[in-house]
């Protein structure tokens, strides 16, 4: 089998699955979008972990993971995905569990406050004050990995240039996974990936950006930041997806 006919059906069942999951699902109700999403990777598969539990930082609730054999002193802090209006720790604990097992660090994840009850820049001021709240514990930022995806990408991106803002010590790197970095929407794939994105339209991601930011959101865009001065990335992207 071919590699593009493979792609092909693997992205087949995304869609099926996709729209299982969220059949009965009225578009308008957001709370019910964001119900559905969490239920849809709640259960991820998880590996073993030596604890699991609800954390404050700097007033921002959240939800750390510790692998087994890890002593907590390396940290992930993960910003989840969901168009700035959906997702949570419970969402996405399954993705950055593995994450964490992986590199062997453990992992926190912010329930950051979601668009359109709080608009930019709440969700910002939750992951700076998370990261923060690391640091005022005694982990050196050498030893902290900035991670996101989606929403959660772009997020990082901007918390790390709001840290260099602040002359606050920038962590060790950043994980971008499909990172939403143009709130504007103006990039090429939006067109050519169009028909082939099992889970976003264009359309979709313009209602987001406006809710989240407002009339402004175009001007939230990071691909017209200065980037200079932030820490290295690893960034990784599928090729059918319109990110």
């Amino acid at each position: 089998m071919s590699t593009i006919s493979s792609l092909t059906g693997d992205l087949a069942q995304v869609r099926e699955s996709l729209a299982r999951r969220l059949q009965g699902v009225d578009p308008s109700d957001l709370e019910a979008q964001r119900r559905a999403y969490d239920a849809y990777s709640e259960n991820d598969p998880m590996p073993e972990m030596s604890t699991q539990s609800e954390i404050d930082l700097g007033g921002v609730s959240c939800l750390g993971l510790l692998p087994k054999g890890c002593s907590g002193d390396h940290v992930i802090l993960w910003a989840h995905g969901g168009g700035f209006a959906m997702g949570s720790s419970r969402s996405h604990k399954g993705l950055a569990s593995q994450v964490a097992v992986a590199a062997k660090v453990a992992a926190i994840l912010p329930d950051y406050r979601l668009a359109p009850e709080h608009r930019h820049p709440a969700a910002l001021e939750d992951i700076v004050l998370a990261y923060g709240a690391i640091l005022a514990e005694g982990v050196h930022a050498n030893r902290i990995i900035l991670a996101g995806d989606s929403a959660g990408g772009g997020l990082v991106v901007a918390a790390a240039m709001k840290l260099k803002e602040q002359g606050v010590a920038m962590p060790a790197g950043m994980i971008l996974l499909s990172p939403w970095v143009d709130l504007a929407n103006r990039g090429w794939s939006h067109t050519a990936k169009a028909q082939r994105d099992p889970f976003l339209t264009t359309s979709v991601l313009n209602t987001r950006a406006k809710q989240y930011g407002g009339e402004a959101n175009a001007n939230l865009s990071i691909l017209d930041a200065d980037l200079r001065g932030l820490p290295p990335a690893f960034i990784q992207t599928g090729e059918a997806e319109i990110l």
